[in-house]
């Protein structure tokens, strides 16, 4: 994947993962439902998009080590909470899922040191040149 490519889709990974946690933390539905649409409860929905708009922030700095980090751990977060049973039934695939590929799609890619040609510094240049 060209990083082009890679950085176009970061955000928009972010932002769609966002985009879940807001409608589920809404409960959106129409007002003709008989039933209400269960709610994310506010402090999960919180949390979650608050990690996620983390790992967009820190995607969109270039940090791709450190957004993998912390996406995975909105992934534990995210099934921690589905096991507690804090998330409700008709949301638990879909934001797993949509968490899941946020993590599964950011590669971490250290960044290169740039070589310094050959000219080392330090105490061992001296060293060599007095033995040579």
């Amino acid at each position: 994947m060209q990083r082009g490519q890679t950085r176009t889709r970061r955000p928009e990974l972010g932002a769609a993962l966002a985009a879940a946690l807001s409608l589920a933390g809404c409960g959106i539905g129409s007002a003709e439902r008989a039933a209400p649409l269960p709610k994310l409860p506010p402090p999960v929905a919180a949390a979650l998009a608050s990690r996620s708009d983390e790992v967009a922030q820190t995607l969109a700095a270039g940090d791709s080590c450190r957004a993998l980090a912390l996406a995975q751990q909105l992934q534990q977060e995210t099934v921690a909470a589905i096991n507690a049973g804090r998330v409700p039934a008709p949301f638990q695939e879909q934001l797993g899922s949509t968490v899941g590929d946020l993590a599964s799609r950011i590669r971490c890619v250290p960044a290169v040191k740039p070589h310094d040609g050959g000219q080392h510094k330090g105490k061992d240049k001296k060293k060599h040149e007095r033995d040579g």
